[in-house]
């Protein structure tokens, strides 16, 4: 008897390891969405790029400079985004449709209450500013620097502050690309080089249009639940049909515009591996063009196509100019 009772009593032991374990995994999940991967591997890859360039062009990399500005971009990413979670306006909401972010502060099970993301968040931003100041002590700061260290941390403001928020204006996808996409490669491309070169602006633009194609697209699955929130984001404000138009319009605009780039002198040897991902585009554009016609909806292929389309080019690039 004594040891049937030994073995009933390990059972709620088992049971509150049990629990414990899924409360790490939840933990875990929770975290995922609140630092965004998809946006730090967009803003690390776009930030590798605007380096390789200098690279390319024969500036020695400073590793030290090169890793104070990647955290420095990170701690002020990371800050917006607990920032935004905490005032409940999630920055981009659309790339997390499978993990929405939710806080209920009553309840015991909550994983994170809002003040704890504040923390974090005022955590991440001071890291910005000790930064900041060991970047000046660097003597690496200087105007432009300056002022797109400025506009990184405007646009941001402008998506996730109660307010002044714009994310639901129409405009939030074209501020969030050009936060994302425009903004990090300038930023370490001056942070090695230190003043504009062509090879910058004719490598970065044509990313510009297949991002912003990315957010629209990624947005398509939740189109419905936005619709009946009225949460007014683009694709809500111009209708499924339409947006999907403009995607696919977007998409083809990248392309051109990594045309024209050769055109105008950007090195084919750096450009030239780009269209390989051409034929993904023209798949993706022609099976979207379906979709009005009452093609079956498949998401998983969708999200991949749209993720190849925008980050295969950002890779190739960056390879290319590493490497060549």
């Amino acid at each position: 008897m004594l040891g049937e009772n030994e073995e009933i009593k390990q059972v709620p032991v088992v049971k509150d390891s049990y629990n414990l374990v899924y409360m790490v995994e939840h933990q875990k999940l929770k975290l995922i969405n609140h630092i965004r991967p998809i946006h730090l591997l967009t803003t690390l890859a776009l930030y590798l790029m605007g380096s390789g360039f200098a690279r390319y062009l024969g500036e020695r990399i400073d590793y030290s400079t090169f890793l104070l500005g990647l955290a420095w971009i990170f701690s002020v990413q990371l800050g917006f985004y607990f920032l935004g979670d905490h005032f409940k306006i999630p920055f981009d909401r659309g790339l997390f449709a499978r993990f929405p972010v939710k806080t209920d502060e009553n309840s015991p099970d909550s994983y994170h209450p809002r003040e704890i993301l504040l923390y974090i968040s005022v955590s991440f931003f001071t890291a910005g500013a000790v930064l900041s100041s060991l970047l000046i002590l660097q003597g690496v700061l200087n105007l432009s620097i300056a002022v797109l260290m400025g506009l990184f941390f405007v646009g941001f403001l402008l998506l996730v502050v109660p307010g002044i928020s714009l994310v639901h204006s129409g405009v939030g996808e074209i501020i969030t690309s050009f936060t994302l996409v425009i903004i990090p490669p300038a930023f370490a491309f001056f942070m090695q080089y230190g003043s504009l070169h062509q090879i910058l602006t004719l490598g970065i633009f044509p990313l510009f249009p297949l991002h912003a194609a990315l957010i629209i697209l990624l947005q398509l699955k939740r189109y419905s639940d936005d619709l009946k929130q009225n949460e007014k984001n683009l694709l809500v404000r111009i209708g499924w049909v339409q947006g999907i138009f403009i995607h696919n319009l977007m998409v083809l605009s990248g392309f051109l515009l990594f045309g024209a780039a050769v055109l105008f002198g950007f090195p084919v040897r750096l450009i030239g591996l780009v269209f390989l991902t051409l034929p993904v585009a023209v798949y993706l554009i022609y099976y979207l063009s379906k979709l009005k016609d009452g093609a079956p909806v498949r998401w998983p292929l969708i999200r991949l196509l749209s993720l190849v389309v925008f980050f295969l080019p950002v890779y190739l690039l960056t390879y290319s100019s590493w490497v060549k």
